[in-house]
Parts: structure tokens; sequence; C-alpha cells
């Protein structure tokens, strides 16, 4: 019986019969003998990461998407890399896939200077957040908060806390489950736009929200 795996990492450093450094979408098949194929292929926003197949005896490097390498256990080395065939990807790991969750949302939000209140435009998109929230079903919500590079640092951390807040307080008053929601405030740092200290930047001014 072969077990098929769909494995999603940013930059971590999984644990198995091997270590795998992965910086992408892996799909992995587990056969007979602890015979593994490992292939490199986009995410779902289409973008190819890398990731580093090690055993004790040796290491291959995916780079490209559809490269693929098998591994025996810890004593051997991974085999040359080779390029997986689109049927074999579609057939072997077509129902793990299906099942992957969707990539989050990401949605900005943009304030007025030195306050709590949205732009018009941004205030609009309130309710496309909570469209998003209710036909995924999300998980979780996560809002941060920032501002441009004008005042002090105090200050802005407590202005980037309250536009987060405000959001929330939108989201919740359109039925959103509180426990749902974590709020963070990252002042004047994380800028979208780097600038000078000092400077107004009406695209730093903003609230991110991020729907799982």
């Amino acid at each position: 019986m072969v077990n098929h795996r769909v494995m999603r990492s940013g930059s971590s450093l999984m644990h198995m019969s091997l270590e795998l450094l992965v910086t992408g979408l892996m799909l992995i098949a587990l056969g007979g003998c602890a015979r593994q194929s490992i292939i490199l292929v986009p995410d779902p926003e289409g973008r190819v990461g890398k990731a580093e197949v090690s055993t004790s005896a040796g290491t291959q490097l995916l780079e490209k998407s559809g490269d693929m390498t098998h591994t025996s256990g810890k004593s051997n080395p991974p085999s040359s890399v080779t390029k997986a065939d689109p049927a074999f990807i579609a057939s072997t790991f077509g129902e793990a896939l299906a099942v992957e969750p969707p990539p989050p949302q990401t949605y900005t939000l943009y304030f007025e200077t030195g306050g709590t209140v949205l732009t018009p435009d941004s205030l609009q998109n309130i309710a496309d957040i909570v469209s998003a929230i209710k036909q995924r079903s999300a998980i979780s919500v996560s809002i941060s908060g920032h501002t441009d590079a004008t005042g002090s640092d105090r200050l802005n951390d407590a202005l980037a806390l309250d536009r987060a807040a405000q959001v929330q307080t939108l989201l919740l008053q359109q039925g959103v489950k509180p426990e749902l929601i974590s709020v963070t405030s990252h002042g004047k740092g994380n800028p979208a736009i780097p600038t000078p200290d000092g400077v107004p930047e009406p695209r730093n001014r903003r609230v991110v929200v991020i729907v799982h």
C-alpha cells in the first residue's frame, strides 16, 4: 500500500525518515521499504520554491517545477533528480491535492491620516472580507495594524493597534466570531513603502487582514 502526502511549508525543517528543508509545495509518495518519491510543484499561487532532500549518504536539490528524487532510507543517497511526468503527478496525488486548503486571502485597508477612520474605498471592503470568511469557513482571521513614519514609536504602536481594533469591531458587528480573530500592532515597523523617519506615506497607514 502506498501512502500519498502533500506537505506545504515556507522555510522549515521537517523530520521523517530523512530531513527535508522545504520552501515550496512538496508531494511525497511513501511506498514499501521506506521508499519515497519526492516532487517539487508550484504552490496554489504558482510560485516554485526550493527543497533540499538529505540523507546521511547524500543530498539532492529540487529547484524547478516537477523536479523529482527518490529515497530508500537514511543510509542511501537520494537518487539523481529527474522530471516527474504530469500524468504521474495527477494520478498519484490528485486526491491529496484536491483536499488541500486554499491559500489565505489578504486584504489591505487604508486609513485617513492620524486616526482610525477608514478611507471610503477601504470601508467598502469590509463586506468582501466578511463574505470571504463565511465562504471559506475560515479557521482564523489575523488583523495587523500599521502606521506611517510620522510621530513617535509609542504613539504609532498605539495608533496601529487602535486601527486593527477598529477593523476587528467592524467584523464583529457583521457577525464574525470573536474566537477567529487575532489582533497585532506593527506601529511604523514593516512599512509597505519604506520612507525616512517623519515622512507621511498614505500606503503605510493601513491594516492587513489575512483570512485563513
